[in-house]
């Protein structure tokens, strides 16, 4: 991982093999990021994703092994306590110009991954919502 701060926002590059969501959590946490939001773009090797059920409370996932271009990743820094939470959504194109997208979970870079991150000076606390079963910004 290579890392700039340019113009008050971060810009992040993640290499060959290195993981999306692990990365983030490192790189928030070495530079003290209280909270954010962040795009990219790139490729990916392997992937998992999600979609939430809000009927059955939970997640369902799937796993994708094969080569993928990020067409879109976005998504928002936070803290519940002092856990690092990252939720990102992706949407990735397959060598057939179809797309896949949901929730992501975790996604191994395959050449690189060019993350725009723009820091917020307060910090994002999320809390547990008893209705829809889920950690939400307060």
């Amino acid at each position: 991982m290579k890392y700039k701060k340019l113009n008050g926002s971060w810009v992040i590059v993640l290499k060959r093999n290195e993981m999306i969501i692990e990365s983030l959590k490192e790189f928030v946490k070495k530079n003290n990021i209280k909270s954010g939001y962040f795009n990219a773009i790139g490729a990916v090797s392997s992937v998992e994703l999600g979609h939430f059920n809000l009927e059955k409370g939970g997640y369902t996932t799937k796993s994708f092994n094969q080569p993928l271009e990020i067409v879109s990743l976005m998504g928002n820094v936070s803290k519940k306590g002092k856990e690092i939470i990252i939720h990102s959504h992706i949407v990735l194109g397959t060598d057939q110009m179809e797309v896949l997208g949901g929730h992501l979970k975790e996604a191994t870079i395959s050449a690189t991954c060019e993350i725009i991150l723009h820091e917020f000076e307060e910090t994002l606390e999320r809390k547990y919502d008893e209705d829809t079963r889920l950690n939400l910004i307060k």
